[in-house]
C-alpha cells in the first residue's frame, strides 16, 4: 500500500472517530437537556401544588374562628390550659411543661360527650391553633365538649422516651377521666361514656396508634375510644414511597419519613421493627374502634392511596365499621375545609361517632 493510501485510510478513520465522538456528545447533551427539563417541569408542578395548598389552607382552616372561641373561654375565667404531668415530673423533665391540654366545654353547660383533638406537624411541630382549635370550636358549636392536646414534638420528643407523643396522649386521657364529674378535684363537666379522638396528619398517626390495644389505650388503663376520626392521616410513615413520577414530591415523602422516625425514636436509622410499629395499619384488629377518615385526593404530602386507602383495606378485612370521605381536589392541611369539597366533614364524623 502506498504512503498516500495509508494517509487517506487514517484520515477516514479519524473522521469516523470524530463523527462518533460528536454524535455521543450530542446524545449526552440531549439527554442532559431532557433530564434538566423534566426536573424543572416537575419542580414547577410541585411549586404549583404548594401554592395551591397554601392558598387553600389560608381560607379553609378558619383559624380566627378557633382563636375567637378560645379567647372567649379564657376571658370568661377558664384556665388557659392544664398540665397533665405532675410538678415533680416536670421538674425532672422540663420538656413535659410543653405538654398542654386545652379545654373547650360544651356551651350548654351540661355534661356532654367529648372528643380529644390532635394537631399535626410531622412530629417536628405541633401548632394547636392552625386546625385543632377551629375543630374544637366546631364541636362546641355542634353541642359537644372538646380537648386539644399540645404534645411533645421535635427535639422534645427525641430527648424523651420512644413514643413520647403517645405517652402524652395517654396521660392526657387519664387526666381527663380523673378530673371529670363533680366534687373536689373535678373540673371537667363531660360525659365520659364513649369519647372520640380526632387527629390531623401526624396527629392522625398518633390517634390511630392510640386507638390500638397493642400500643395505645390499654397501656394507660383508660377506655377504648368509641370512635376515631382521621383527617388526611399519616397512616403509613414507613411505607413504600409512592412513585408519582415527580422526584420533588417523592423527596417530600422521603424526608417526612426520616423526620418522623427521628422524632419518634431519636434515630435516623430505626430498626425494621420500629419502622413497622408506627404504621397504624399494622395495629388494626377486629375490636379496633370504628373509624371515620377524610382525605383529599390532591394530597401529595401524605398521599391518600398509600395511607388512608391502605387503612380502609385493613379495617374492612377486620370487619371494623369505617367511612372514607374522599375530598375531590383538596390538598393537604385543609383543617375544617371551608370552601373545599371537604367542608362539612366534622358534622358527618360526629353523626358517624354517635351512630
Amino acid at each position: 500500500m502506498s504512503k498516500n493510501s495509508k494517509n487517506t485510510e487514517n484520515s477516514l478513520k479519524k473522521d469516523k472517530s470524530v463523527k462518533c465522538d460528536s454524535l455521543a456528545k450530542r446524545i449526552a447533551r440531549t439527554l442532559f437537556a431532557a433530564v434538566l427539563l423534566y426536573v424543572l417541569v416537575t419542580l414547577l408542578f410541585t411549586v404549583g401544588d404548594l401554592t395551591h395548598m397554601i392558598g387553600q389552607n389560608k381560607s379553609s382552616r378558619a383559624i380566627e374562628y378557633g382563636e375567637t372561641r378560645y379567647e372567649e373561654l379564657v376571658s370568661g375565667g377558664a384556665p388557659q390550659f392544664y398540665y397533665v404531668y405532675t410538678s415533680e415530673e416536670m421538674a425532672e423533665n422540663p420538656d413535659l411543661k410543653e405538654v398542654r391540654l386545652y379545654y373547650f366545654p360544651a356551651p350548654s353547660g351540661e355534661a356532654e360527650k367529648f372528643a380529644v383533638v390532635l394537631p399535626g406537624g410531622g412530629y417536628f411541630e405541633c401548632d394547636t391553633g392552625k386546625v385543632a382549635f377551629p375543630t374544637a370550636a366546631k364541636l362546641n358549636e355542634l353541642g359537644y365538649s372538646a380537648f386539644v392536646l399540645g404534645y411533645r414534638y421535635g427535639m422534645m420528643a427525641k430527648d424523651g422516651a420512644p413514643y413520647a407523643p403517645i405517652e402524652d396522649l395517654g396521660r392526657a386521657i387519664q387526666y381527663i377521666f380523673s378530673h371529670a364529674g363533680s366534687g373536689e378535684g373535678k373540673f371537667f363537666n363531660v360525659d365520659t361514656d364513649g369519647y372520640a379522638v380526632y387527629g390531623f396528619s401526624a396527629g392522625g398517626n398518633l390517634a390511630g396508634l392510640f386507638a390500638s390495644d397493642s400500643l395505645g389505650y390499654s397501656r394507660y388503663a383508660v377506655p377504648k375510644p368509641e370512635a376515631i376520626t382521621l383527617i388526611y392521616p399519616w397512616i403509613n410513615p414507613n411505607g413504600q414511597i409512592e412513585l408519582t413520577g415527580n422526584p420533588w414530591q417523592e423527596a417530600v415523602q422521603g424526608v417526612s419519613q426520616l423526620i418522623g422516625n427521628f422524632f419518634m425514636f431519636g434515630t435516623l436509622s430505626p430498626t425494621d421493627t420500629q419502622k413497622q410499629a408506627i404504621c397504624v395499619q399494622n395495629h388494626v384488629t377486629p375490636d379496633y374502634p370504628k373509624t371515620y377518615i377524610v382525605h383529599g385526593d390532591n394530597d401529595f404530602v401524605v398521599p391518600m392511596e398509600s395511607n388512608s386507602m391502605e387503612m380502609v383495606k385493613v379495617l374492612q378485612l377486620n370487619g371494623v365499621p369505617n367511612v372514607l370521605q374522599i375530598a375531590e381536589g383538596a390538598n393537604h392541611g385543609f383543617g375544617l375545609g371551608l370552601g373545599t369539597s371537604a367542608e362539612g366533614w366534622v358534622e358527618k364524623s360526629v353523626a358517624f361517632w354517635l351512630s
